[in-house]
C-alpha cells in the first residue's frame, strides 16, 4: 500500500445561489410558456434548469493549507495556485487579478467576483491579498 494522504479543503466557496436564481426562474417560465404557447422552446427551458443545478454545484474556490484551487466553469480546468507563488492580488472592477510566479514565469489569473456572494468575494480577496503580503515580506 502507498502512504497517500488526501487533503481536505479548509474552505470551499461555491457560486452564490442568489446569482443563479434568475436563471432557474426564466427556465421554469420558458417551460410553462412552451406547454401553453410554443412547444419548440420547452427544451431551452429544461436546459436552463439543468444548467442551474450544474452551476450551483461548482466549487469555485477551494482553499487548502498551502495552496488553493480555482474552477470558473464546469468545462474549464482547475487552476492550482500555491500560496508561496502569489505575488499580488488587486481588484479591478468586478474581477480579482492575481499575479503568480509559476516556474519563473509570471502569470495573471483573472477571477470574476460577480458569481460569488459579497461576503465570499471579500473573503477571497482578503485571502489572496494576505498571501501576497506574506510573500512580499520574505
Amino acid at each position: 500500500m502507498t502512504d497517500m494522504v488526501i487533503e481536505k479543503p479548509t474552505t470551499i466557496i461555491k457560486v452564490a445561489t442568489e446569482k443563479l436564481t434568475p436563471q432557474l426562474i426564466i427556465g421554469i417560465l420558458i417551460v410553462i410558456a412552451g406547454f401553453v404557447l410554443i412547444p419548440n422552446i420547452i427544451g431551452l427551458g429544461f436546459m436552463l434548469i439543468i444548467f442551474y443545478f450544474v452551476n450551483s454545484s461548482i466549487e469555485v474556490v477551494r482553499i487548502y493549507p498551502k495552496y488553493s484551487e480555482i474552477k470558473l466553469a464546469i468545462i474549464r480546468p482547475r487552476w492550482l495556485i500555491l500560496d508561496a507563488s502569489v505575488e499580488s492580488a488587486e481588484v479591478d472592477g468586478k474581477n480579482l487579478l492575481l499575479k503568480i510566479n509559476d516556474e519563473d514565469k509570471q502569470l495573471t489569473r483573472k477571477i470574476p467576483l460577480n458569481a460569488l456572494s459579497e461576503a465570499d468575494g471579500e473573503s477571497v480577496i482578503k485571502y489572496y491579498q494576505s498571501q501576497a503580503n506574506h510573500n512580499a515580506k520574505k
